[in-house]
């Protein structure tokens, strides 16, 4: 298994499946840092005129939460998944690229340890929140270098986004083995393929923009602190990378969720060549949506009225696949084992946080909502919730395809029932502060914040904790040494049966090409015979 790897190996290693681990073990490490900072922050704001934290700490730590979560959590999670499984599902021997793919995990990993260590310099890190707003961005209001080398680790970061999102889409689209067309692609897949074309449009004005905003910095140009549209010009570069990441995040979570409701439900996905339509489309829409960010800012008339009906649009094919996946479940024969359980919560808090958030649309109701915590609420239904439910439900699933080993069933469960509940006393309050700014350090007892905030927090402390126990039964299962079968769950997808000529309509396998998975259903300590001296395949 992985132990019978030195670190030499993994720190020189190019194979997908050990570069895709490294991608999970790394976006672990950072969610319990993040994970760590919102414990904090829910700490500050469980009663009012909390002095737990300085107003200016207590902004900092929102800051990298924020951060951390959206870009160093979620977004390379799902990456890691698709590094591992996306070459099995479509019979290549790697990435496209392999050095390639190496280079765009150690920068993801350098940045976000620099992104970490800002704010161990003097004056501290960023503490402007995580969308870095202008003018607050510049060397006027954020003196501290740790805002500099913020947007340095943002721009790595980038970097290493379009490098994966250019490897992935050549590999899907040049190196499927023979019988793996375009129709018998996995769904999975299909959502990593938008995913990262998504993001190869979205990252570059990111990456634009940061770049101006350490000129700003550095050089001493006035492109952000301009008084003539600085602040918008960078809300506009910002958005237009900000809310595709939504869906950069979101639709391998999707992905995840067809994939687990057809083993479990024992069907194939319902009407499948529609619902890849629908996630094309949300794609596209995904680019013509910004603006909605920005109906507080002064815009006008027209531009309101293009933009809310480009956001209502989005919703009729994102919603699509939303009952696309429910109605895959119907008539089936579901036995709901963890992946499942994680995968109903997903559907639910994905089905609640797009209606809250569909009412952002209109913008008579987006100046009453904007920068309060019913936004907050929206937000962390969409994306902690959604995405984190189906990430886990990803990793239990994938399991013992990648450690060969099961975990530990009933306290999964049990596991689940404890973050479900967790996560909804957390973020359901959110969405009756109506009048509560966001990132507000404290508030007074007068203002009737008090209780909703403490029931907030309590709901913290027990989601928190659940998250960990899921990594302990992860680890205790690897830890066991008790193999399990190679298909415990009789999936027939490809990276199951290693079976790359498609399935009949009935879901059985069709004159099977017998292609060998070689980075797959054998065992890391079996591939020792066919690796070279750096760890990789030959």
């Amino acid at each position: 298994m992985y132990n019978d790897f030195s670190i030499k190996d993994w720190l020189t290693t190019t194979n997908h499946k050990r570069v895709g681990i490294l991608y999970i073990v790394t976006a672990v490490f950072f969610l319990i840092v993040a994970g760590s900072l919102g414990m904090l922050m829910r700490t500050q704001l469980a009663s009012p005129e909390e002095t737990f934290l300085t107003p200016f700490t207590y902004g900092q730590i929102v800051t990298l939460h924020g951060l951390l979560m959206i870009l160093w959590v979620l977004t390379p999670l799902g990456a890691g998944i698709a590094n591992y499984i996306v070459p099995l599902q479509i019979g290549a021997k790697d990435l496209a690229f392999p050095r390639l793919n190496a280079m765009s995990y150690w920068t993801y990993l350098f940045s976000g340890l620099l992104l970490v260590g800002t704010v161990f310099l003097p004056g501290g890190s960023a503490n402007n929140g995580w969308t870095l707003y202008a003018p607050l961005n510049t060397i006027q209001f954020s003196p501290q270098a740790g805002t500099t080398l913020t947007a340095l680790a943002l721009a790595l970061f980038a970097v290493s986004v379009t490098m994966s999102s250019i490897n992935f889409i050549t590999t899907i689209v040049k190196h499927r083995a023979k019988g793996v067309t375009w129709t018998r692609l996995p769904v999975f897949t299909w959502s990593i393929l938008m995913t990262m074309a998504l993001a190869l449009f979205a990252f570059p004005p990111l990456a634009a923009g940061l770049l101006l905003l350490a000129t700003d910095r550095v050089v001493g140009t006035v492109f952000f602190s301009s008084t003539q549209g600085g602040s918008i010009l960078w809300e506009e570069l910002f958005w237009f990378f900000g809310h595709p990441e939504v869906y950069i995040v979101v639709f391998p979570a999707l992905g995840i969720i067809a994939e687990v409701f057809m083993t479990f439900a024992k069907k194939q996905m319902f009407q499948k060549k529609i619902f890849i339509i629908e996630f094309a489309a949300v794609t596209f829409l995904s680019l013509g949506v910004w603006m909605h960010h920005m109906f507080t800012t002064g815009v006008d008339y027209n531009t309101l009225q293009v933009f809310s009906i480009t956001t209502l649009a989005i919703s009729v094919p994102f919603e699509g696949l939303v009952l696309g996946l429910v109605l895959t479940l119907y008539k089936g024969n579901i036995k709901l084992t963890a992946p499942m359980l994680y995968c109903l919560a997903a559907i639910f808090t994905v089905t609640l946080g797009g209606v809250t958030g569909v009412l952002q649309a209109f913008p008579v109701l987006d100046y009453a909502f904007n920068g309060t915590y019913w936004i907050v609420g929206h937000f962390h239904y969409v994306m902690a919730g959604t995405t984190l439910f189906a990430l886990i439900a990803g990793l239990y699933y994938w399991w013992p395809k990648i450690t060969k080993r099961k975990y530990n069933e009933k306290f999964a469960k049990i596991v689940f029932a404890i973050s479900f509940i967790g996560f909804n006393v957390l973020y359901f309050p959110y969405f009756f502060l109506l009048d509560m700014p966001r990132r507000i350090a404290t508030y007074a007892a007068s203002t009737g914040w008090a209780s909703l905030n403490f029931d907030a927090t309590v709901g913290a402390f027990v989601f928190g904790p659940a998250i960990l126990l899921t990594l302990a039964n992860l680890i205790i299962s690897y830890r066991k040494n008790e193999e399990c079968e190679p298909n415990p769950w009789g999936a027939r997808e490809m990276e199951w049966t290693g079976n790359y000529s498609g399935l009949a309509p009935d879901n059985q396998s069709t004159n099977a090409l017998n292609v060998a998975e070689k980075t797959s259903d054998s065992s890391f300590a079996a591939e020792n015979s066919k690796v070279s001296e750096n760890g990789d395949l030959k």
